[in-house]
C-alpha cells in the first residue's frame, strides 16, 4: 500500500467519539480523490459506505505503524 491513500488531502477526520468500552467511532469525509484510489486498488466499480470503511479499517493499521516506526 502506497502512502496517497492517507494522503491528508483526500481524507479529513471530522469527528472521533469516545465510546465507553475504550473503543472510538470516527468519522471520515473523503474526497473524490480517494474514492477513484479506492476503486483502483480494489477494482471495484462503485465506492460503497460498507467497502470503503472496510478498505480504510484494514489499511490504516498498517500505515500507523510504519509512521511510528519513521519518528
Amino acid at each position: 500500500m502506497k502512502d496517497e491513500v492517507f494522503n491528508d488531502s483526500i481524507l479529513d477526520i471530522v469527528t472521533i467519539t469516545d465510546l465507553e468500552d475504550g473503543s472510538a467511532n470516527v468519522t471520515i469525509d473523503v474526497s473524490e480523490e480517494f474514492l477513484t484510489i479506492y476503486r483502483n486498488k480494489t477494482g471495484k466499480k462503485r465506492a460503497t459506505k460498507k467497502g470503503v470503511a472496510k478498505f480504510i479499517e484494514e489499511n490504516l493499521n498498517e500505515y500507523l505503524v510504519k509512521k511510528i516506526k519513521e519518528k
